[in-house]
């Protein structure tokens, strides 16, 4: 169904802001943390969008929802007044390129969680999994916007 491959991570240092309520809220949340890397003119610094969660919406309430809107910066880079430093560890990771709207991601996670995994002989990390954005929403068409996204794999 989707192609599942297995790989090394590195470790990403992101900033952003914590989020708890439904994922298609995120949107807001990534317009509130990129109004201030452009207030603060770090938007060269900035090398490109990351979406961490901790939850299943399948199981978790909507409202109750733990996720982290991010966009991926140097190790040493200080988060500016009003927006938080996360790290991402390294290490193998299950990944899965999916292409289309971001509506169209829950399919992709109930196939990775809840048929890969099992099948696999894996166990997922005690880490959250993460979405890597690979192109911009505001100038792609829903169907062509790209997201890798990582599970990390216990050792």
């Amino acid at each position: 169904m989707y192609d599942v491959q297995i790989t090394e991570r590195p470790a990403l240092t992101l900033i952003g802001r914590h989020h708890r309520g439904p994922y298609p809220e995120m949107g807001a949340v990534y317009q509130q943390v990129v109004g201030i890397i452009s207030a603060q003119n770090l938007l060269p610094q900035i090398q490109g969008a990351v979406g961490v969660a901790w939850d299943n919406p399948d199981i978790v309430p909507a409202e109750d929802l733990r996720s982290f809107a991010g966009f991926q910066v140097a190790a040493e880079f200080e988060a500016p007044e009003g927006l938080e430093t996360f790290q991402l560890q390294s290490g193998p990771h299950a990944e899965v390129l999916y292409t289309g709207p971001y509506e169209g991601l829950r399919p992709v996670y109930q196939h990775l969680m809840g048929d890969w995994f099992p099948k696999s002989g894996r166990q997922h990390a005690d880490a959250p999994s993460y979405e890597v954005y690979l192109n911009d929403p505001s100038t792609t068409p829903p169907a062509e916007l790209k997201t890798l996204i990582c599970a990390p794999l216990a050792a």
